[in-house]
């Protein structure tokens, strides 16, 4: 005798609904998967865009306060020279009441490159860490003399930086920073009679 009042799920119900389910699963997980890399790159290119900001704000300090300072060696050294692995430049240190020099060295290294920066006779101190994918600082000097002067004219001087962030680990597009910095101080030392 069979029993008609039996309430119970049927094999192929269950199955369905498993299926279901596994789907829902399945795209819950891609949905936070991507949500968490998206954030981790977000995240990634917040931290180049500080490092680099931070680093382009130190230079443009250092070079508002480059000087040119008088030749007390006799060897007559450049005030400003710019290599491909060193920037080197005198600022007025408030602090010392004198020039210092100041120089900025880039190392080169296959994970990522780094950026130094020494003040006077102090230990170097690292700005950027392995993040460097490339780097390239260039000076440039102006004279601009309005037509029919006999004067020498107003000298400008500028260095045009270019430098490549790149994340520690993934294949992401490194973060571009182009700019160039007037040394007003120096260029006003340039000008002056």
């Amino acid at each position: 005798m069979k029993n008609s009042n039996n309430k119970a799920f049927t094999l192929v119900e269950i199955i369905v609904v498993c299926g279901i389910v596994t789907v829902f699963m399945g795209t819950a997980i891609m949905l936070f998967t991507n949500f968490r890399r998206g954030f981790s790159r977000s995240e990634g290119t917040a931290v180049l865009m500080q490092d680099g900001a931070l680093f382009v704000a130190r230079l443009r300090t250092d070079l508002n306060n480059a000087v040119i300072s008088p030749d007390v060696s006799g060897t007559n050294p450049a005030q400003l020279n710019a290599t491909a692995d060193q920037l080197s430049f005198m600022v007025y240190s408030s602090r010392e009441a004198k020039a210092v020099p100041v120089l900025y060295r880039y190392r080169q290294a296959d994970s990522g490159g780094s950026i130094f920066r020494r003040e006077g006779d102090g230990s170097e101190r690292e700005l950027i860490k392995d993040r460097v994918a490339s780097l390239t600082w260039q000076t440039e000097l102006e004279r601009f003399i309005e037509t029919g002067s006999n004067g020498s004219g107003t000298i400008r001087l500028s260095i045009a930086l270019d430098i490549k962030l790149k994340m520690e680990r993934g294949d992401e597009k490194p973060f571009a920073l182009k700019t160039s910095i007037f040394p007003a101080r120096f260029n006003r030392q340039l000008n002056s009679p």
